[in-house]
């Protein structure tokens, strides 16, 4: 305490005083009685809350029990990543690199033969998913797209070739 009599710390101020004329109890004992009454505080709370479960009814004839009713929250909330999380996991792109290569391969397999064509497909079809799927793969999936199509057309090319100008030539 300061000179004036005023509680000098936050622990002296909030230490309970007893009142005048009744003994001063020691620290043990004035925690003790602290626990005390915070256990009767909390056993009038849990009354209470026992209290408000007696106002409700029984169910009648063919109602649900209040307690089967209750239910788990009825919409589901996606986890967002945030970007930190996004850039520490490693980027997709299995299937924008198969669609590249079997592209190019169907590119070049164009140029000399209709054989290509399958390679050509495929890597149409994995570009497409690829666009879908993997959307931090860039423009790989591109490349793909366009050497699968530019495939194709080849392949196209040498159908024509093969069929129409071949027999006229042998003639």
């Amino acid at each position: 305490m300061s000179q004036t009599g005023q509680p000098d710390t936050r622990a002296e101020r909030e230490q309970p005083h007893p009142p005048a004329g009744a003994p001063a109890l020691s620290r043990v004992q004035a925690r003790a009685a602290e626990a005390r009454a915070t256990e009767a505080r909390a056993a009038e709370l849990r009354g209470l809350a026992g209290h408000s479960r007696d106002l409700t009814r029984p169910p009648a004839a063919g109602e649900l029990a209040y307690e089967s009713t209750i239910t788990a929250p009825t919409e589901w909330v996606p986890y967002v990543y945030t970007t930190a999380e996004i850039q520490t996991h490693p980027a997709r792109r299995g299937l924008s690199v198969a669609s590249a290569v079997c592209g190019v391969l169907g590119v070049l397999a164009g140029i000399f033969v209709i054989w290509g064509v399958p390679l050509s497909l495929a890597a149409v079809v994995l570009a497409l998913v690829a666009r879908v799927v993997e959307r931090r793969a860039g423009g790989l999936w591109i490349l793909g797209l366009v050497s699968g199509l530019a495939g194709i057309l080849m392949a196209a090319l040498w159908f024509v070739v093969i069929t129409q100008m071949l027999p006229a030539y042998y003639r």
